[in-house]
């Protein structure tokens, strides 16, 4: 009895090992699958990450063919401001030359003109509108007195305005005699001309004058007189008169 019994449960044990193994089988498939399918998402996976690779390197290479026409722009426009700084440069460089050289003419100048009259005050020179005048101590001719002017850096008066010929009044009030100036009609009777070869236009001629002296030797050479009202007088030019020299500082 205990025999066949055993041999009983013998039987059903192989029965369920069998059944056992018979069942492992589909979870040994189902293993494979699970494994095939973690496989292929490895390699999906790999896959993937490949194509994002060359993605990326596709986007970095567009990328840096954009940057190099971006850099070589940003080149020249760096060549082209250090060129304009450059140029300010050297504009700025000759305009300060020039106004330090305009600056120390402008002060020599001055300086000049300072000393120049500071000289012919102690001389005895007066100024007037960027203009000094002498009257002389001597009576000379006219070729005379307009040849110690000229050996003074100066020539015989030209009177240009009222205002001029009113200050010449009151220089030579203290003389009480007429003077020379520098105008004369010796080339040509009638035609009066100052010494720079300029034309009379304004004239201060006392009444009934210029006359040419009618009767006497010829009369071409102009005398201012101290007399309030008698300006001008034509006289020979080989009279001995006062004169009065003129020289404007622009000249020197």
């Amino acid at each position: 009895m205990i025999s066949a019994e055993i041999k009983v449960e013998m039987r059903e044990g192989k029965k369920e090992v069998s059944e056992s193994a018979a069942n492992s089988k589909p979870d040994s498939e189902n293993s494979w699958n699970v494994y095939e399918e973690m496989r292929g998402g490895c390699l999906e996976s790999q896959n993937t990450r490949k194509d994002q690779k060359l993605q990326h390197s596709g986007q970095g290479k567009k990328i840096s063919r954009l940057y190099k026409p971006t850099a070589v722009c940003l080149g020249m426009l760096c060549v082209l401001l250090l060129t304009a700084v450059t140029l300010l440069c050297i504009k700025f460089t000759a305009e300060r030359h020039q106004l330090r050289t305009s600056y120390t003419n402008f002060t020599v100048g001055l300086q000049r003109k300072l000393s120049f009259l500071e000289k012919t005050f102690q001389e005895g020179w007066r100024y007037l509108n960027y203009s000094v005048y002498y009257i002389s101590t001597e009576k000379r001719s006219w070729s005379e007195s307009r040849e110690d002017c000229r050996g003074r850096g100066a020539d015989l008066l030209i009177i240009n305005s009222r205002e001029e010929q009113e200050f010449v009044d009151s220089l030579i009030n203290c003389k009480d005699a007429a003077v020379f100036i520098g105008l004369t009609d010796r080339d040509k009777e009638g035609v009066w001309k100052w010494v720079d070869g300029s034309a009379l236009t304004t004239a201060y001629w006392e009444s009934g004058q210029p006359n040419n002296g009618k009767w006497l030797n010829d009369q071409d050479c102009v005398v201012t007189g101290p007399q309030l009202g008698k300006r001008w007088n034509d006289k020979p030019c080989q009279n001995f008169q006062y004169w009065i020299c003129e020289k404007k500082l622009e000249d020197f």
